[in-house]
Parts: structure tokens; C-alpha cells; sequence
């Protein structure tokens, strides 16, 4: 299980997210970057996201959550420019965890207007 947070297709560039939040992403690529034949990928990308083998999403989430709320204000106002997500990868297993988002990954996700989005890779 993971956690990755998301500014997608923002009028902000990926370079100038990270200098105006202070964040250092996981990915951060322009539209086309990767692979401009394929047009990969098809919008701007801004990445951070947690590292564990935890099967908690409150423990994916402490990794982030303090420097995500210390630039909040920044990343709201980037947002309102694109979409924000927050995504909770669960990896290719016969069992599907279940799932408590906490209180606090949710008052995030509501103060800068974030999808959350459970994705179960197949």
C-alpha cells in the first residue's frame, strides 16, 4: 500500500509547485516530458507519496502529512489551477485491507479540494 498526493494539469509548472511549496516531489514532470511522442504524461504532474510496509493508511499518511499541511495554503491555491488528488494505491494481493481514512487525511483532502481516489492494481 501506498499514498500519493497529486497536482495534475495545474496553469503551475511542476518546477515551480516544489519552489513555491518548499516540497521536494517524488515526480515531477511537464505534459510530454516523459515521452513526448506518447504526449506521457498527458498533463503536468506533481508528485509526493509514502514509503512503508505498513497495511495502515493513517501510518502512509503521518509520512506526509506534516509536510503537506506545511504548505497547504500554497497547494490550495495551486489546485484551484487543476486537480488535486490523493490517492491510496492498494498492490495486487488476494486480500483487500480495509480501509479507515483518518480524520486528518480527510480535513486535507477537503481544505484543498482533493479527490480521494482508492485505486486496487490489478
Amino acid at each position: 500500500m501506498r499514498i500519493d498526493f497529486q497536482l495534475l494539469g495545474t496553469l503551475v509548472t511542476p518546477k515551480d509547485i516544489s519552489k513555491r511549496t518548499g516540497i521536494k516531489p517524488h515526480v515531477e514532470l511537464l505534459r510530454g516530458e516523459r515521452n513526448n511522442a506518447l504526449d506521457l504524461p498527458r498533463q503536468n504532474l506533481w508528485s509526493i507519496g509514502t514509503h512503508s510496509e505498513s497495511d495502515e493508511v493513517k501510518e502512509h499518511w503521518m509520512q506526509i502529512e506534516s509536510i503537506l499541511n506545511c504548505a497547504r495554503e500554497e497547494i490550495r491555491k495551486i489546485a484551484e489551477t487543476g486537480i488535486a488528488k490523493l490517492t491510496i494505491v492498494l498492490p495486487r494481493s488476494d486480500r483487500i485491507p480495509s480501509l479507515q481514512i483518518p480524520v486528518e487525511m480527510s480535513a486535507f483532502a477537503g481544505y484543498v479540494n482533493a479527490i480521494i481516489d482508492i485505486d486496487h492494481l490489478q
